[in-house]
């Protein structure tokens, strides 16, 4: 975290798309370097994001996605015993107001180990990498457009 800090400078100089990210770890999941190099690397591609970290609340992350007006939500779970809570957060946005039109990536171990898992838990897209993780983005963006 120090060395990606340092990166700082770089990550947040970049010209704004004007799409917003809210990225966060559900409940309980406390691996949140992940995630943090999801945001970082969304908000060198020109996103707004605002990274929640580790055990999130869910209604802390449904406030946020009001309040910022979030197109996507970032998800990471690392551990396996976790899906129900990312399962958990989805269906809660999904059946909010606050989360109409919001879409739904997200990433970790469990989903890297088990193919179609991240639809499983109702997300609408899953990422391996941070890097894979901006052009899902990118085009769960261009789907809500």
């Amino acid at each position: 975290q120090l060395i990606m800090s340092q990166l700082y400078p770089l990550v947040f100089d970049s010209d704004k798309k004007g799409l917003r990210c809210v990225a966060a770890c559900v409940s309980g999941e406390l691996h949140e370097l992940g995630i943090r190099m999801v945001s970082d690397f969304l908000e060198m591609e020109g996103w707004d994001t605002y990274y929640l970290g580790a055990n999130a609340p869910a209604s802390d992350i449904l406030s946020a996605i009001e309040e910022k007006r979030a197109d996507l939500l970032a998800i990471s779970s690392t551990m396996a015993y976790h899906l129900e809570m990312v399962r958990g957060l989805i269906e809660m946005l999904r059946n909010d107001s606050r989360g109409v039109g919001v879409k739904v990536m997200v990433g970790g171990y469990p989903f890297n180990r088990a193919k179609g898992l991240w639809r499983m838990v109702g997300a609408d897209g899953y990422a391996g990498s941070a890097e894979e993780a901006v052009a899902v983005a990118e085009r769960l963006a261009s789907e809500r457009a």
